[in-house]
């Protein structure tokens, strides 16, 4: 016995330089493989929102190339055989289904990749992803998610032509069709950080009250009911867009409003990036608007904190902390901060 506890010792020791190499070896090439981006001039700065690309080199871009491929939420939500329905309950309280999880089905050829923050229309309530999950062909699998409507509770689609089959098919499954893009950021940190609904209520109430968007159902969507908040948000939208085209490096951003960091999201592809890109520009527009910061970002300041986004990608893709990297199939497909 003693034999063989000493042998498990020194297997153990012996394994343990391996490990530490392995961490170090990753640790390098992701200080090699990113480049902050720091521009010199206004091209990606609008008010007081300003976006900070994040290259990577080609040795990593071809690493993680099957991410090209991948369909993001906005594009699978109408393609043929891709549904997200509410999720039942099992028994007698089987109709009242389950408002913190959704039931999401591919059976098209595409590889989906949804995330945290995403959020669904219609079945029973809107909800936001809790989550981030890629969903390979011919795969059903539930995901966690948040209710983003505190006061509805029924399809609200009542009346459908009965010779619109998907239409009513979709009503029978209490389908989800609409998509309303990644939520704020400071609603993503809410999800993430509390991970409570009442939290989660309690934002969205924060976000739509501050841009005069309350409505019967509570809904974080209302904001489209803002004349204000639209205007305001589509000259935002409308500066941003299309400016990650011929970029063909980049593969994620850090975004400050004024002096204040909101957040930093990674891809590792450039074609996943760019898909992203235009649906979580939408949430982080919100931020600037309702947050109103002043100020910027010092260069030196902003290359500090780049310096600690590579520590912690490296920690959280290692295995060392399991906090904001989503790793599928060994690969980080997102990191967030």
């Amino acid at each position: 016995m003693r034999i063989l506890l000493f042998s498990m010792l020194l297997f153990l020791m012996a394994c343990q330089p391996n490990v530490q190499k392995e961490i170090e070896n990753k640790s390098e090439k992701v200080q090699t493989a990113f480049e902050l981006n720091i521009p010199q001039e206004d091209l990606l700065n609008y008010k007081d929102l300003a976006v900070y690309p994040i290259l990577a080199n080609e040795e990593h871009i071809e690493s993680h190339k099957e991410l090209a491929a991948y369909k993001n939420l906005k594009e699978a939500i109408d393609i043929k055989g891709f549904r997200i329905t509410e999720s039942k309950k099992y028994g007698r309280d089987g109709n009242r289904g389950l408002v913190n999880t959704l039931t999401v089905q591919n059976k098209s050829q595409d590889t989906v990749y949804l995330m945290t923050g995403d959020v669904v229309q219609g079945g029973k309530q809107d909800r936001i992803l809790a989550q981030d999950l890629v969903l390979p062909p011919r795969q059903l699998t539930d995901i966690e998610v948040f209710c983003v409507e505190q006061n509805r509770w029924q399809y609200q689609e009542d009346n459908i032509p009965v010779d619109d089959q998907k239409a009513q098919q979709n009503k029978k499954v209490f389908a989800f069709t609409g998509y309303y893009n990644v939520a704020s950021n400071a609603l993503r940190k809410t999800i993430k950080e509390e991970k409570g609904q009442q939290e989660v209520w309690a934002k969205v109430s924060e976000l739509t009250s501050l841009n005069n968007a309350e409505s019967s159902t509570s809904a974080y969507a209302a904001l489209e009911s803002s004349e204000d908040f639209t205007k305001q948000r589509n000259e935002y939208l409308d500066f941003f867009k299309g400016r990650m085209t011929g970029r063909d490096q980049v593969v994620g951003m850090i975004v400050t409003s004024g002096s204040k960091i909101l957040g930093t999201d990674i891809f590792n592809h450039p074609t996943l990036f760019k898909k992203q890109y235009e649906v979580l520009m939408h949430g982080y527009v919100i931020d600037a608007i309702s947050e109103k910061q002043s100020g910027s970002v010092s260069k030196e300041n902003m290359e500090k904190h780049f310096e600690k986004i590579q520590a912690l990608y490296i920690e959280r893709s290692t295995g060392e902390a399991d906090k904001s990297a989503y790793v599928y199939n060994g690969k980080v497909i997102h990191f967030v901060d």
